[in-house]
């Protein structure tokens, strides 16, 4: 039996973040491909490929495939859970699983860098691929957040981040790198500038407009999109602290056009 040949796609390469997906040239299509670079992963050739190495610290490397039978079954049924959303974390064997139903199911292993990504094999439903969206904004927002980097649901408007609640953004994510100054889109990336704007979306607020500092600091705290049952990692928190310190907060207010 011939060896299995991937394709190797890369998370904003030019940044140098490790962090990986690989797909089977039996699986990869041109829907993936498009789809893939539009959250920022760019695919490797062959020389660079070579230069992959689990060894760097916080490397990790997501292989995409589809779903046997069981798997299958399993991100299919309903349990108890769904009663809370189509998204849910659980431990199974001692490793922590997130499933969105219908969609697809993430298994990240704890102190391993070969997480694995089974998906449904009929994703052809325009609510199964916003749910792959947020199914990769999943896993980036796991897998960088030894880093330190933040993931909110959102976009940006005029050097404005505007955070909401994963219904209204249908996968579209903000990704934070407060150490490297740049906020990466579906649009592309956006450099910090010295005082940002923070919008948010996801509650009307009859008050004052303006977020006080503390109010701001509790919402990133609990508004981002890492699932995990450690919650936020030290770099994250401090990120969040320092970030704050060069932010204002706003509810964003139904009149404001996007």
């Amino acid at each position: 039996m011939d060896p299995i040949k991937y394709h190797y796609f890369q998370f904003r390469k030019a940044y140098d973040y490790p962090v990986y997906i690989r797909l089977s040239s039996q699986d990869m299509n041109q829907k993936w491909s498009h789809l893939l670079n539009e959250l920022g992963f760019i695919e490797l050739n062959e020389k660079e490929i070579k230069k992959v190495s689990l060894a760097k610290p916080f490397t990790k490397l997501l292989t995409w495939q589809m779903a046997n039978g069981k798997m299958e079954a399993q991100i299919m049924g309903s349990d108890i859970l769904d009663q809370f959303g189509f998204e849910s974390i659980t431990i199974q064997a001692g490793t922590p699983v997130y499933t969105f139903r219908k969609v697809g199911m993430l298994v990240m292993y704890s102190h391993k860098n070969l997480w694995d990504l089974a998906l449904c094999n009929d994703l052809t439903q325009t609510d199964q691929m916003v749910g792959l969206r947020v199914v990769l904004v999943r896993f980036l927002a796991q897998a960088l957040s030894d880093l330190g980097v933040l993931v909110y649901w959102g976009t940006m408007k005029d050097d404005a981040m505007i955070i909401m609640k994963q219904s209204q953004s249908f996968g579209e994510a903000l990704i934070v790198d407060y150490q490297k100054r740049v906020i990466f889109t579906n649009g592309g990336e956006n450099k910090m500038t010295s005082s940002m704007k923070i919008l948010r979306k996801d509650k009307e607020n009859s008050g004052s407009n303006k977020m006080k500092r503390e109010e701001l600091i509790s919402f990133l705290s609990v508004s981002h999109c890492l699932l995990s049952f450690k919650g936020l990692t030290p770099s994250q928190k401090k990120n969040i602290f320092d970030l704050t310190q060069n932010s204002l907060g706003f509810y964003f207010a139904s009149e404001q056009i996007l």
